[in-house]
């Protein structure tokens, strides 16, 4: 197997192992191969002998790609070496290698958000030439094939220092997304007769229901870390339903909007859910400790990504059949939920000195090929691009009993799905400072005056 610098623990790389054993498995039962040299009007092989460095989150996304890079070198004859990070140490990783302007990461993986931060900066490479060159992107790639949405979301002009989104450059291609959603153990709520919650006050009764019922269960895993990852799931969507914004427009000038009324009333609710529903824990919790939770029967519910629901649906999972998915939670005066979306991306590092070998990974990744497959192995789910939700194989793959009611809800959610944060430079600070302060009114601050403090310190690095 190729030599790669790994930053994890021996327990996620056994477990990774396993997973790329599995997904190659379920790739050789498909008998699907890559075929796109055969097919393609360019040469695949133009930059053979070049070595690259893809770096990424530890995460099932990056392991479907895994499974099939192999073929992607025979392809080629690009020697690839993944270097992957956990979730927080990643982020920090990426702005230090990024802004000191090192060329030893070819291929990032980014979101939305902290590209923002990142393009006016001219730390990521625009793709616009690299996608309307003949030569370098082939005529089956299908640019329009990723849903217009997330075609749009990472397109935008840097005017004046900010982000004006709509038009303007391409700065990403989209690898998978995220719709938030709640799910849970329907085998834990069934047991004991817990109707599934829609708002933060009849989640907080439930949970005290749960706890009297089996105080072993932890009712509800959400993240808490003081890093912006925490608040763009469950706190952002819920939020939003309660007509909280973190930016808006007053006087014609920025300002935020994270010390409203509305913003008030959302945190006294949402406070008060994560006091009496989280773990112990919860200031220590990112995803990976919501999903050991929810696949291990300790907690009964999460609000998260979906697809972290489905992975532990798979066959073979411990909770493999046992979640359910159901729409994130809303005010309690709101008739509509709404849901954030997290489009994990590919972006080029404009200090790389390897951009063409960079690109081809890029295209190969996102291929339709390469996605489909990724996805009929459980991995890279949900797919960005509408031609594989049309697709006979994956239609029927997530079709399976084990997966419950995945796709309705998914289709319910997706509707109503958009990005719910401003699109502004200066992203990653502004939020990073709402994590620190949800840690503190948890810990008993006062709500109103805490979010005062967050909008001052907001508005000084405005």
């Amino acid at each position: 197997m190729m030599t790669r610098k790994l930053a994890a623990s021996r327990g996620y790389w056994m477990s990774f192992a396993r997973n790329v054993l599995i997904c190659s498995t379920l790739l050789a039962g498909m008998a699907v191969v890559f075929t796109q040299a055969k097919a393609d009007d360019i040469n695949w092989r133009q930059f053979e002998g070049a070595s690259i460095v893809w770096a990424y989150d530890i995460h099932p996304y990056a392991d479907a790609v895994a499974a099939q890079l192999p073929e992607f070198e025979k392809l080629t004859g690009i020697k690839l070496t993944p270097e992957l990070y956990p979730d927080d140490a990643y982020w920090n990783k990426l702005t230090i290698q990024l802004s000191t302007k090192s060329p030893s990461w070819d291929v990032v993986g980014t979101g939305i958000q902290p590209a923002w931060d990142l393009a006016p900066g001219q730390l990521l490479e625009p793709l616009d030439r690299y996608l309307n060159d003949p030569k370098l992107t082939a005529a089956g790639y299908d640019y329009q094939d990723f849903f217009p949405a997330l075609r749009d979301a990472l397109t935008w002009k840097v005017k004046e220092g900010q982000i004006e989104p709509g038009s303007g450059q391409v700065w990403a291609i989209a690898h998978g997304f995220e719709n938030i959603q709640l799910f849970y153990r329907k085998d834990i709520l069934d047991k004991y007769g817990i109707k599934v919650p829609t708002t933060p006050p009849e989640m907080s009764a439930a949970c005290e229901k749960l706890k009297a019922a089996d105080p072993a269960i932890t009712p509800l895993g959400v993240r808490g870390v003081r890093f912006w990852s925490s608040m763009h799931t469950a706190a952002i969507s819920i939020a939003r339903s309660y007509g909280v914004h973190d930016f808006v427009l007053k006087d014609g000038k920025a300002d935020t909007g994270l010390d409203s009324p509305e913003s008030i009333a959302f945190h006294k609710d949402y406070v008060d859910m994560i006091k009496k529903c989280a773990a112990p824990s919860f200031a220590n919790d990112n995803w990976y400790q919501v999903v050991d939770g929810i696949s291990s029967g300790r907690t009964a519910m999460a609000i998260d990504s979906n697809m972290f629901g489905f992975w532990n649906d798979v066959a073979g999972k411990p909770g493999s059949g046992k979640i359910a998915f159901a729409p994130p939670l809303h005010a309690p005066n709101s008739k509509n939920f709404e849901s954030n979306i997290w489009i994990w991306s590919l972006a080029m590092n404009a200090a790389s000195k390897k951009k063409g070998a960079a690109w081809l990974f890029i295209q190969w990744a996102t291929s339709k090929q390469v996605g489909l497959n990724g996805a009929v192995a459980g991995k890279l789910v949900n797919s960005p691009r509408a031609s594989t939700w049309s697709d006979k194989a994956w239609l029927e793959y997530a079709a399976r009993p084990e997966f419950n009611n995945f796709v309705d809800t998914f289709k319910t959610v997706q509707d109503r799905a958009k990005l719910a944060f401003t699109a502004r430079v200066g992203f990653a600070e502004a939020m990073n400072a709402w994590a620190v302060a949800m840690q503190k009114m948890v810990n008993g601050a006062d709500v109103k005056a805490t979010l005062a403090d967050l909008a001052s310190e907001i508005r000084s690095s405005m």
